[in-house]
């Protein structure tokens, strides 16, 4: 479902997603629910406005492939995305008292992916924008490792999505 401008209805569109790169994972979202927060980012309220762009952040789903020097998931994993990761390196992820990640932490105007500055997403060529890293209003997407979190497959994903807000 791609926002294309601000409070105009979604539209359901084929949308080329690549392969993930290094440090990434394609998941294929079995499960979303809208949150209060998509609704205020897609209206456009009080915020620099990204468009287009594909809204979603609480979801539940499968590892469909990783990218170079992912070790700790593989294909098959049941995951959450997260919006708020941890790289496990910076000053904040090996804090005790902290873990809003240096790079990882909440950016709602990046849009593109940290490593390379470019959209995993395309609908003939065009970039459409991500948000939260996360866009999980795709039945594909492409998410960093480190806002990935794996859980017991025997967790229901209908249910468990919510928890990835």
């Amino acid at each position: 479902a791609v926002a294309w401008e601000a409070g105009k209805p979604l539209s359901m569109e084929e949308v080329e997603v690549a392969p993930p790169q290094a440090m990434e994972v394609r998941d294929k979202i079995l499960y979303t629910a809208l949150c209060h927060t998509d609704v205020y980012f897609w209206e456009a309220n009080g915020q620099t406005p990204v468009f287009p762009r594909i809204l979603g952040h609480e979801a539940g789903g499968i590892v469909e492939s990783v990218g170079e020097g992912v070790t700790e998931l593989v294909p098959g994993d049941h995951v959450l995305p997260v919006f708020t990761g941890e790289c496990k390196e910076c000053a904040h992820c090996m804090s005790e008292e902290s873990n809003l990640c240096d790079l990882l932490g909440i950016n709602v105007d990046r849009g593109v992916m940290i490593d390379d500055g470019q959209s995993r997403f395309t609908i003939d060529g065009k970039p459409i924008f991500h948000f939260l890293g996360t866009s999980t209003f795709s039945e594909y997407t492409v998410i960093h490792v480190g806002c990935v979190a794996k859980i017991d497959p025997e967790a229901p994903l209908d249910k468990v999505c919510l928890l990835s807000c």
